[in-house]
């Protein structure tokens, strides 16, 4: 019995090998070479299918000469170069190849059967998916939408509807809306480097300038690195401490020319160059000064020289935006616009800011060092009577540009103009009486020439120093505050002295007692 079950096993065995040996098994990896010139496109199909051990029908309308040279080139590849060329086409069915034209293909496609499928929208819009979807449907298929139900309606092949589903199902994706609050960035600035990385047809960008957030609209995928991205962006920007002193320094008679840099330069170690032209007035003159030596500076010039401080402004500004100082005043000027159309005439009043103004751009750069671009501007205003009294502005100005540690001073000078002076020599009370006082003063008019000289220091901050810096100013109004109030009590205490004394005063022949006035 055993004998027997093992023949039959034997027999089926042989049976299988004898059938599948003589019904080839298609088989797109099967290697095959050829070589062609000018050969009838059938016969060398067939030649093809010989060496691949496959079955193949072609069509008569497969006509045509074809010439080239293949080796070991897979099944597929080799039909494709066949047929392609020749605008033909083939497809696999089971074990057999078939083969036939364009024309043919949209005969075949005319009479197919088609279906309908409804497909349900989770996440997309179907008005956004209807046009993609157009472009996949045969022919012969229909794409409908009902946007109240979210809904596509598709009528076409079942091969069409095959790839169509697929196209729905990676297209139907999740849409997620997702909001960042900033802290220190501002919100355009996010969105304008978001749109280089999330473009219009992936995603929506808004932003809230009055929460200075920004809220994006795509899929999970295109935001699974923002939150990274955001994150490196939304970081404090670095900051740079400004603090200037502006000094005027009236120049006597040994020092008409100016201050002498030069011997300042050698004696307290001064940087750069001290002799720079400038395009708009004059010598205009640059340098830098270590931390040790400022102070130093500063107290040379008030025991040399009639030294008045101007101004002390101290402004922080973030790394690489403009900071303006202007110390002076605005003056008002009349500016008529008529209209071509009626001929109305109207009068507008602007301002021209004049005197000091100081633009300060600090760049940060490596090993503590700062570049500073520096545009100072000295203006004076005057009315031009033969002009129906316009303002005109007379300006010095300069652009420089130059490198200095954190810390270090940044000099500025030869900035000369010529000023009228006037000394005022009165008895005390009595010269402050109106008309009567005449008599009690004398009034000395000089010109003098004074020297605009500009100090800026720069200072790196860190984001956990700017509360000491913001403290350290307030202490430091604080005490000037406490000054001016001890100044006024000294000064009411003197006045009520004065005025309860019934001493006789004495004046000398010239009418000069012991008070002097200088005014500019």
């Amino acid at each position: 019995m055993k004998i027997q079950k093992g023949f039959y096993c034997l027999l089926i065995s042989l049976f299988l090998l004898l059938f599948f040996a003589n019904n080839p098994v298609f088989s797109a990896d099967k290697l095959v070479s050829i070589d062609a010139d000018q050969a009838e496109i059938v016969s060398v199909l067939k030649s093809i299918a010989q060496q691949a051990g496959s079955n193949i029908v072609v069509s008569n309308s497969v006509t045509g000469t074809v010439t080239l040279t293949l080796n070991n080139v897979p099944l597929n590849d080799a039909l494709k170069a066949v047929l392609k060329s020749n605008n033909y086409f083939y497809e696999q069915s089971g074990d057999i190849i078939n083969v036939f034209s364009y024309d043919e293909l949209q005969q075949e496609e005319r009479f197919a059967k088609t279906t309908t499928r409804v497909y349900t929208l989770k996440h997309a819009s179907v008005s956004d998916l209807w046009r993609p979807l157009l472009s996949v449907k045969s022919p012969r298929g229909r794409v409908e939408i009902n946007e109240k139900t979210n809904q596509v309606i598709v009528t076409d092949t079942l091969e069409k509807i095959a790839e169509i589903e697929i196209a729905v199902q990676r297209l139907d994706q999740e849409v997620v809306l997702k909001k960042y609050r900033l802290l220190f960035a501002t919100a355009s600035d996010i969105k304008t480097k978001l749109e280089q990385i999330i473009p219009a047809a992936k995603g929506e960008i808004f932003t809230d300038d009055r929460t200075n957030s920004v809220v994006i609209k795509a899929t999970p995928v295109i935001l699974q690195n923002i939150d990274e991205l955001i994150t490196g962006w939304d970081v404090p920007g670095k900051q740079v401490l400004i603090e200037a002193k502006i000094l005027q320094v009236t120049l006597d008679n040994n020092v008409k020319t100016g201050i002498d840099w030069e011997y300042l330069k050698g004696k307290f170690d001064l940087k750069g160059s001290f002799a720079q032209n400038i395009t708009t007035g004059g010598i205009f003159q640059v340098g830098t000064l270590s931390r040790s030596n400022y102070q130093t500076v500063l107290e040379m010039l008030s025991s040399t020289s009639d030294t008045d401080v101007l101004s002390a402004p101290r402004v922080v500004v973030m790394n690489g935006k403009e900071a303006s100082i202007l110390v002076g005043s605005s003056e008002p000027y009349l500016v008529q616009t008529k209209d071509t159309d009626t001929g109305l005439i109207t009068t507008e009043t602007k301002f021209m800011d004049v005197g000091i103004k100081l633009i300060v751009t600090p760049t940060i750069a490596e090993n503590g060092y700062v570049v500073m671009s520096v545009h100072p501007e000295v203006s004076s205003a005057r009315r031009v009577a033969e002009v129906e009294n316009a303002l005109a502005v007379d300006t010095t100005q300069a652009d420089t540009t130059l490198m200095v540690k954190d810390g270090d001073v940044v000099i500025l000078g030869g900035l000369i103009k010529d000023s009228n002076k006037t000394t005022v020599n009165k008895v005390p009370i009595l010269g402050s009486i109106p008309l009567v006082g005449l008599f009690f003063r004398n009034d000395v008019k000089e010109k003098v020439k004074q020297e605009l000289v500009v100090f800026i220091t720069p200072h790196l901050m860190e984001a956990n120093t700017e509360n000491e810096v913001m403290n350290a100013e307030a202490r430091r109004i604080e005490e000037l505050t406490k000054r001016s109030m001890r100044l006024q009590q000294n000064i009411n205490e003197t006045t009520f002295k004065d005025s309860g004394s019934k001493r006789q005063q004495s004046v000398d022949d010239s009418g000069v007692a012991g008070d002097s006035v200088e005014q500019e």
